[in-house]
């Protein structure tokens, strides 16, 4: 027993230490002058950034989230409804696939541009660059789950007289849901490190315009702070993700282990 909680007490002992000791070196090269804090500034220098402008980080930081959530959730739903169209049709596979091949490489902040003369200077081209990135790895995952799905299984089901409907909802994709679960965590990842660099570009916007602006200020104290809360959103999403997941999408692993 004293062994097992000794190896507990070392599971958050050693980060912290470790996440101390870095701080400590970092306060000490800014303070000493071996480092200009305009370049990097003092922990102590972003911690005061911090708590002062409280407010409006929480402001910036809800509308990042805002733009996250409505990009993945379009491109989540229209990546994995066209990965099972695609996985049953095979015309329209063929059809599409050519379009996929060439979008698919192209980096996504480059369609900034284009969705600004399209749509304006608005939210639509960061909702549009998220949900692209949200959709290309929920629609590949979809497309290999549905396809490595056991014949036997759709065979046995429709056997008993199960029809295509049926069969999708209650064989197809409970037996494809890991790979498609898979493409959803990484269309989070992709997504929310899409969605800030889409609001640089726009300059005004969210986490990635207050970084942006910060930086064109030489307020080095709130770029740092930026991108520390930028890392802080995208650990609480991932974490958020395995609750779903474990609650919703795959309970049966849940259960299993």
């Amino acid at each position: 027993m004293s062994v097992r909680n000794g190896g507990r007490s070392k599971n958050w002992l050693l980060p912290f230490c470790g996440v101390a000791a870095v701080l400590v070196i970092w306060e000490l090269a800014v303070s000493t002058g071996l480092i200009r804090s305009i370049f990097l500034p003092a922990p102590s220098a972003v911690a005061k950034a911090f708590f002062d402008n409280t407010s409006f980080l929480v402001t910036s930081a809800g509308v990042t989230l805002r733009d996250v959530a409505i990009g993945y959730f379009v491109g989540t739903l229209v990546g994995i409804s066209l990965g099972v169209l695609i996985s049953h049709y095979r015309w329209l596979e063929l059809s599409i696939s050519p379009i996929l091949l060439l979008l698919s490489p192209i980096p996504i902040v480059t369609f900034v541009p284009l969705f600004i003369i399209w749509f304006g200077l608005n939210l639509l081209p960061v909702f549009c660059c998220a949900s692209i990135a949200a959709l290309f790895p929920s629609l590949m995952s979809t497309i290999s789950g549905v396809r490595n799905v056991d014949e036997q299984l759709i065979e046995v089901a429709q056997n008993f007289g199960a029809s295509d409907r049926q069969t999708l909802k209650m064989v197809v994709l409970p037996a494809a849901m890991p790979q498609i679960a898979n493409g959803m965590r990484l269309s989070i990842q992709l997504c929310f490190l899409i969605t800030p660099v889409a609001e640089m570009i726009m300059g005004d916007i969210g986490m990635g315009g207050l970084i942006w602006r910060s930086a064109d200020l030489a307020r080095t104290e709130m770029v740092v702070v930026g991108q520390l809360t930028l890392g802080v959103m995208g650990l609480a999403l991932y974490k958020g993700f395995d609750v779903v997941e474990a609650k919703w999408l795959l309970p049966w692993k849940r259960i299993s282990t």
